[in-house]
This record gives structure tokens, C-alpha cells and sequence, in this order.
């Protein structure tokens, strides 16, 4: 599962915005949103790539592990 709080919290520290992160993943800026808050939970593992890409960081950072 994706946790969407992981992708805020690196995106601000990096100083970007949504619409930065939206322009770069050609993913819309309101579903970047959603997953941002926890709306969505599960996108594709195409978008998972993209985001990651775009925040310079790890798959495996943005999935919740379990215990």
C-alpha cells in the first residue's frame, strides 16, 4: 500500500508542489492530491514509478511496511 503522507513529506522537503510533481509525472495535480491525503490508496505501479522518479527517491520509500 502506498502511503500517500511519505510523498507530501518528501515533496515539500525538496520544495516542490504538487503542480511541480503533477508537470513532471504527467499525473493531474488533484489525483497527486488524493494520494497525498489518503483518498487513494492503490495506483497503478506505473504512477508509483513515475512519483518516485520524479522525488529522486526509492519505490520501497513510499510503500507502508508491516511489522
Amino acid at each position: 500500500m502506498l502511503n500517500g503522507f511519505k510523498i507530501r513529506e518528501i515533496r515539500m522537503k525538496k520544495g516542490y508542489t504538487t503542480m511541480d510533481v503533477s508537470r513532471i509525472t504527467q499525473i493531474s495535480k488533484s489525483y497527486i492530491e488524493e494520494l497525498e491525503r489518503g483518498d487513494k490508496k492503490n495506483p497503478s505501479f506505473n504512477k508509483v514509478v513515475s512519483i518516485a522518479a520524479a522525488l529522486g527517491i526509492r519505490i520501497d520509500d513510499l510503500v507502508v511496511k508491516f511489522p
